[in-house]
């Protein structure tokens, strides 16, 4: 059975059976990536096990950290090495949802008639055995659908995904779960000096702009010229310094109000994105004795990172890992919210998050770069 420890054990369960004593471990999960992925290693054989190894692709398997599940999915690729000294045994693989990836998407006529995301899900699903789990409103339902030749089930979910604001991600269970950014907090502060072991920061301006202008389209006359000029909106980035000026052009046609909704999504998202940090801690857990997981708010505090007061950034990732140097650590991949906050009806992004009032478009102007918090 699996074990109840919390000293650093990972098991991997096939048929019914737990295969522990790996040397190196790394497991990862993100709301980035649709299947979580794990790679495990032992440098000996298993007592009491025969001396060829049990394990094989394709085979059905669970991960497990300190008894807890974090991966349930499909054996990939195992890897036997040896040479006098020793032998070795690699074992990869990812949760269930991975051959959602892989995979063509293909439903009867491949079209669909006022459908919703999750219904779209659930039809295209239903041969892997993979459940849907939803955790955000959906939206309305879609006009008509259409699968695109060869692509996969994947990308078809993730077409529909942008146009509803919403993010495709798994769980430790290897269901789909459709999803928003997060909003509740992990419970802990991470501390520069306390309880921050490693940590690194990029700061970009690759691809920042000082003005975003979002523009529509004209109205079209009876003779095919434009009769009216396309609207637009405006704003500025003022950490960009320099003339650096970008145009988008509005996936739909819409006003001016709208269109700077576009506009500010464009700014927030990339001065979001500019900014990137991983944050490494010693163990899997969190102080409640619950594992870190991603989707989750943390302050952190970290004067070298440029973060001298206490600011809340989302978990966007968490890998967790075992060798025999450094014990079992997590690192976090952390990000400024404004990175997933979602606009509904983006076509070409897979971040979009709508500024409904006034008061939250002040707001947002007011929040400054990452290095200046």
């Amino acid at each position: 059975m699996a074990s109840t420890s919390t000293s650093g054990i990972t098991e991997l369960k096939i048929n019914g059976v737990y295969y522990g004593g790996w040397k190196s471990v790394r497991v990862s999960r993100s709301i980035e990536q649709m299947a979580g992925t794990f790679e495990l290693e032992i440098t000996e054989r298993w007592p009491g096990k025969p001396h060829t190894t049990p394990i094989r692709p394709g085979q059905f398997c669970q991960v497990f950290l300190d008894g807890e599940v974090v991966i349930t999915g499909w054996v990939d690729v195992v890897s036997p090495d040896y040479d006098a000294e020793k032998h070795t045994i690699r074992v990869s693989g990812r949760d269930k949802t991975a051959d959602l990836v892989d995979c063509s998407a293909i439903h009867k006529s491949g079209q669909w008639h006022n459908v919703k995301i999750d219904q779209l899900a659930t039809d295209l699903l239903k041969e892997y055995g993979i459940s849907v789990v939803v955790e955000a409103d959906t939206g309305k339902a879609f006009s008509s659908w259409n699968i695109q030749e060869g692509e996969s089930v994947f990308d078809c979910l993730e077409r529909a995904a942008r146009m509803r604001a919403l993010l495709l991600t798994s769980n430790p269970s290897g269901d789909l779960v459709i999803t928003r950014a997060g909003k509740d907090l992990a419970g802990v502060s991470l501390v520069e000096g306390k309880n921050i072991k490693a940590a690194r920061a990029e700061f970009s301006w690759k691809e920042r702009y000082s003005t975003y202008t979002a523009k529509g389209y004209g109205r079209l006359g009876a003779d095919g010229e434009t009769e009216h000029a396309s609207p637009s909106a405006a704003v500025k980035d003022d950490i960009i310094t320099r003339h650096r000026p970008l145009i988008v052009l509005a996936e739909s046609h819409g006003e001016n109000a709208s269109l700077r909704d576009r506009a500010e999504w464009e700014r927030n998202v990339r001065r979001g994105r500019s900014v990137r940090g991983s944050i490494t801690v010693q163990g899997w857990k969190r102080p409640d004795g619950a594992l870190w997981q991603p989707n989750l708010l943390v302050p952190v505090t970290s004067p070298l990172l440029w973060l001298p007061n206490p600011a809340e950034l989302l978990i966007v990732g968490c890998v967790y890992s075992l060798d025999d140097r450094q014990g079992t650590l997590t690192e976090l991949a952390i990000a400024r919210p404004e990175s997933f906050q979602l606009l509904e009806g983006v076509a070409q992004s897979k971040l979009f998050g709508k500024l409904r009032t006034k008061e939250q478009r002040e707001k947002r102007e007011k929040v400054k770069d990452w290095s200046f918090l």
